[in-house]
C-alpha cells in the first residue's frame, strides 16, 4: 500500500522509498526539463524580435507577424496533440514535438527570406502545440488530486528558463559600435543611467549574431527530448499499459452531460483567449516597447524582460508552497485585480517617461499574471471537468487564438500611433480577463456545483 500523501519534508522523504512514486518523480523531472527549455525558447522572442527583423529586413508591423504565425503553428499543433494524446503512444509524441521544437529553433536565425520565417516560426510552435498539450495532461495523470503543487513547479520551471535566456542571448543582440564609445555620456543623461538607443548614428551598419544562442538553445531542447525516447523504449521492454497505470494518480474523475460541456469549453475559451493575450503579449513586446516609448537599448530591452520573468517565476515558485491551502477562486480574483492596477500603473510610468515605474510596473504585471495558467488547470480539474488531451487541445486552440489577433494589432497600433497602445491593448484585456473569470465562478457556484452534487447523489437511489 502506497503511502498517504503528506505535506511534511520527512513524509515526503518515506515515500521516495516507494518505487512507483520514485518513477512518479523521475518522469515528472523529465516533464520539468522540457518545460524549462520551453520556457527558455519563448524568453528568447521577445529580446530577439528587433534582430528577427534585422534579419529579414522588416519594420515592427511585418515583424509582428512572426509572432502570429507562432500562434498559427500553436493552435495547429493544439489539435493534433489532443488527437494523438488520446490515441497515440504519449512517450513517442512527447519525444518527437520537443526534438522537433528544438530542431526548429535552431535554423530561426538562418531565415533571411520573409516567407521562409514565417514558415519555420509557424512548424517551431506546431511542435510546441504537441508537446504542451500531452504534458500538461500527463502531469495531472501521474499526480491526480496532489497535482496543484507539481503544476506550479511544472509552470515555474517554463518560467525559469525564461528569466535565464534573455541574459544569454543579451551578448549576441545587434549593437552598433558607437553605443560602447558614447557609454559615458548615455550614462550622465536624462535617462537615468540608461543607455540610449539614440546614440547609435543612422550610417552604423549593425549585425547580429543570434545564431549561436539560438543554435545552443536547440541542441539542448533536443537533448531534453531523450528522456521521453528512453521512457518509451523502457515502457515497450515492461508493457505500455503495466508502466502507464504504474504511473497513474487519484483523479477527481469528474464528467458533465454534452450541453454543459460545451458551455464550460466555450466558457474557458474565453478565458483562455484574453490569458493569452495579456500573458504573451506582456512579454513578447516589453523590449520592443522600451526601445521605442524610453529610447532604451536592445540590451536593456533584454535586461526588463528577464526582470519580467523574474517577478513571474517567483510567482510560480511562491504558489508552490502555499497554492495547496488556498481557493482557486479567491487567489485568482485577488491576482487578476492586482493584474489590472499594475496596467494602469504601466500607463502612467510610460506617459511620464517614469524609469523606476517602467520597472516596477514590469515586476507587477509579471507577478499577477504568473499563477493564472497553472491553477485554473487544476480547478478545471477539481470543480469543472476530468482534463483529457481534447479538453486541453481546446484550452490551447483558445490560447493560439489569442496569440494570432494580439500581435498584429499591438504591432500595428505601436508602428502606425504610439507605442504606448502596448500599455492601452493589454489594459482593456486585463478588464475583459478579470470579467471572464467571474463568469466562471458564476459557471461554478450556479451550475457545475449543482450538477456534481445531482451526479454524485444518483448511485444511492437505485
Amino acid at each position: 500500500m502506497e503511502t498517504p500523501v503528506a505535506s511534511s519534508p520527512r513524509r515526503w522523504a518515506d515515500k521516495l522509498k516507494s518505487t512507483v512514486y520514485r518513477k512518479k518523480f523521475l518522469y515528472t523531472a523529465c516533464l520539468l526539463f522540457g518545460n524549462f527549455m520551453s520556457g527558455w525558447i519563448n524568453g528568447q522572442r521577445g529580446p530577439s524580435l528587433l534582430d528577427l527583423q534585422l534579419i529579414t529586413g522588416t519594420d515592427m508591423s511585418q515583424g509582428s507577424a512572426f509572432f502570429t504565425a507562432a500562434a498559427v503553428g500553436s493552435l495547429v499543433g493544439a489539435v493534433a496533440g489532443g488527437a494523438i494524446y488520446d490515441r497515440c503512444n504519449k512517450y513517442m509524441s512527447l519525444f518527437i514535438s520537443m526534438a522537433g521544437h528544438g530542431l526548429t529553433v535552431a535554423v530561426i536565425p538562418l531565415c533571411s527570406a520573409y516567407w521562409l520565417m514565417i514558415a519555420v516560426f509557424v512548424a517551431h510552435e506546431f511542435f510546441l502545440g504537441i508537446f504542451k498539450t500531452g504534458s500538461n495532461v500527463e502531469l495531472l495523470r501521474v499526480w491526480g488530486v496532489e497535482s496543484k503543487p507539481y503544476m506550479q513547479a511544472f509552470h515555474f520551471l517554463w518560467s525559469l528558463g525564461g528569466i535565464v535566456s534573455p541574459f544569454v542571448l543579451e551578448p549576441f543582440l545587434a549593437v552598433g559600435r558607437e553605443v560602447v564609445q558614447n557609454a559615458t555620456a548615455a550614462n550622465n543623461s536624462d535617462t537615468g543611467g540608461l543607455l540610449n538607443a539614440s546614440v547609435i548614428p543612422p550610417q552604423e551598419p549593425l549585425e547580429t549574431s543570434i545564431i549561436w544562442p539560438f543554435l545552443m538553445t536547440g541542441l539542448m531542447t533536443i537533448l531534453s527530448s531523450l528522456p521521453f525516447l528512453v521512457v518509451f523504449f523502457f515502457a515497450r521492454k515492461e508493457g505500455h499499459e503495466e508502466v502507464t497505470k504504474a504511473l497513474d494518480g487519484k483523479r477527481q474523475g469528474k464528467k458533465l452531460s454534452r450541453k454543459l460541456l460545451v458551455l464550460t469549453l466555450g466558457l474557458l475559451g474565453i478565458f483562455y483567449f484574453f490569458l493569452d493575450e495579456v500573458e504573451d503579449s506582456s512579454v513578447s513586446f516589453l523590449a520592443s516597447y522600451v526601445v521605442k516609448q524610453f529610447k532604451w537599448t536592445k540590451i536593456m530591452g533584454a535586461r526588463i524582460t528577464s526582470t519580467f520573468w523574474a517577478a513571474y517565476a517567483f510567482g510560480r515558485l511562491a504558489a508552490i508552497f502555499f497554492i495547496s491551502y488556498v481557493s482557486h477562486m479567491k487567489i485568482c480574483g485577488l491576482f487578476f485585480i492586482f493584474l489590472i492596477v499594475a496596467q494602469v500603473g504601466m500607463i502612467l510610468s510610460g506617459m511620464f517617461l517614469s524609469d523606476v515605474g517602467i520597472w516596477i510596473t514590469t515586476c507587477a504585471v509579471g507577478f499577477s499574471i504568473s499563477i493564472s495558467f497553472p491553477a485554473m488547470l487544476t480547478w478545471i480539474e477539481k470543480d469543472f471537468v476530468q482534463l483529457s488531451g481534447k479538453i486541453m487541445s481546446v484550452i490551447f486552440v483558445s490560447v493560439g487564438l489569442g496569440g494570432m489577433v494580439n500581435p498584429q494589432i499591438i504591432g500595428y497600433l505601436m508602428q502606425e500611433a504610439t507605442p504606448l497602445w502596448y500599455n492601452y491593448v493589454l489594459t482593456i484585456e486585463s478588464v475583459l480577463l478579470f470579467l471572464s473569470f467571474l463568469v466562471l465562478v458564476w459557471l461554478v457556484k450556479k451550475v457545475l456545483s449543482i450538477f456534481h452534487a445531482s451526479q454524485a447523489e444518483t448511485p444511492d437511489k437505485k
